[in-house]
């Protein structure tokens, strides 16, 4: 199994390009851990497990474990109204929980989603209170508990929380509660500016080839985003999580709990944890993504399996290669996928253009004996049934057509083992 890890890693990643780490944890050991590619490309430096990455949205792991640390300490409680804390904070008639920030159900604007701020306004240094106060004044996508959307400016909010509560900087407290009880001696709030031992650099695809990816403040990213840390770090954060180190069973387990919505419906995240399903193997996980990397880690939940890959190269499909790690690791067999011959009519039923958010389209055409799928990419659909569609890129998602009128359907589901979206027809293509 290690050797079949190993051989993937090396045939996704070139030696003299960006590249990863990877640790396998099994039954609490560490099984796997090899660093591949580089972490700098100018000095053709090798990444190592020691190796510092920017986690970005693993960050809200570490944020919303701050959050329960100070719930257990009686200073907060999750169905606390946001105004409790922030008085300040333009509601527009809404009462807005702790809760829902944790889950991206508040249905504040996320600050990422506004127009124009990739790549002009995230270079610029914010106080927290500045930002805030920029997407506080936009409307709400929808009624709080309503709708899950995920939403950076909801983190951002906890993170300004932790400090009105503790009364010590975000970093600070991230650093006394959780870093250092842990001995995580390698991990940081990755600012810019100060000197980090091994940090690697981070890189994007260009019409050139790799270049250095585009500059942020670090400021911004805040308790969404900001944090840093190696391999070796988090196997010790990992190891923490299981074994209830900062925050009981009982509130571990509601952090893995799905949210569930004001209709009773459920979304498959809870507390800086989603929650996905391999086969029938249950597992919690995150994935991040920022100027120059990609991160993924998971436990799973039914096994005493964890996995961890950080990368430095914002393009690399982190969550495709950490799947492909945990078939290895769980020894299932490939998945194996024969299309059918569908007709051209049948075909012709799904194009047209889809959205579980309007900024976000996702565009479905017609080619040869399946169908293009375009989001930020391309996919080849290939048919299972006149209904149904797998990925030839991917083999674990598949696509579900349903709710036929007028001779086109009108929703389209994704399911792939780390998320499912529903979304529904806006046009044709």
């Amino acid at each position: 199994m290690l050797a079949e890890i190993d051989a993937l890693m090396q045939e996704l990643i070139k030696a003299d390009e960006p590249g990863a780490v990877v640790a396998v944890v099994k039954a609490g050991e560490v099984i796997h851990r090899q660093g591949y590619g580089l972490a700098n490309l100018e000095w053709g430096i090798p990444i190592q497990p020691d190796t510092v990455f920017r986690l970005a949205s693993i960050t809200k792991q570490f944020t919303a474990t701050a959050i329960m640390i100070l719930q257990e300490q009686g200073k907060l409680h999750v169905n606390d109204p946001l105004t409790k804390f922030l008085p300040n904070y333009p509601t527009s008639g809404h009462e807005i929980t702790v809760h829902q920030l944790l889950t991206h159900t508040s249905g504040i604007k996320s600050y990422t989603s506004i127009d124009g701020w990739f790549p002009h306004k995230i270079i610029h240094d914010m106080t927290p209170q500045a930002l805030c106060d920029i997407f506080s004044q936009i409307p709400f996508d929808f009624k709080p508990g309503t709708q899950f959307l995920y939403n950076n400016s909801g983190y951002h909010l906890l993170g300004m929380m932790i400090e009105k509560v503790s009364g010590v900087t975000y970093e600070q407290f991230i650093q006394t509660n959780i870093f250092g009880p842990l001995g995580m001696q390698h991990s940081y709030y990755m600012s810019n500016e100060p000197i980090i031992a091994k940090r690697a650099s981070g890189y994007a695809m260009g019409e050139q080839g790799f270049r250095n990816a585009d500059y942020l403040s670090m400021t911004q990213p805040y308790a969404a985003g900001s944090l840093g840390s190696t391999i070796d770090d988090l196997v010790l954060w990992d190891r923490a999580v299981r074994k209830h180190s900062l925050v009981s069973a009982a509130t571990q387990a509601l952090m893995f709990e799905p949210v569930k919505l004001a209709d009773g419906k459920t979304e498959n995240y809870g507390y800086g944890w989603a929650i996905g399903d391999y086969r029938g193997h249950r597992f919690v996980h995150h994935s991040g993504g920022i100027n120059g990397f990609s991160t993924f880690i998971a436990q799973f939940q039914d096994q005493p399996l964890s996995l961890i890959v950080l990368t430095n190269n914002s393009g690399f499909d982190v969550g495709n290669c950490s799947i492909k790690i945990a078939r290895q690791a769980l020894g299932l067999p490939v998945l194996e996928r024969t299309p059918v011959a569908i007709s051209a009519a049948a075909l012709e039923r799904a194009t047209g253009t889809y959205a579980f958010n309007p900024r976000w389209p996702w565009v479905v055409t017609q080619q040869d004996n399946g169908l293009i799928l375009k989001t930020d990419k391309e996919e080849k659909l290939l048919p299972l049934s006149e209904f149904s569609f797998y990925s030839a890129d991917n083999v674990e998602n598949e696509i579900h057509f349903s709710e036929e009128k007028d001779g086109k359907f009108q929703q389209l589901a994704l399911k792939s083992p780390l998320a499912s979206f529903n979304a529904r027809r806006i046009s044709e293509a």
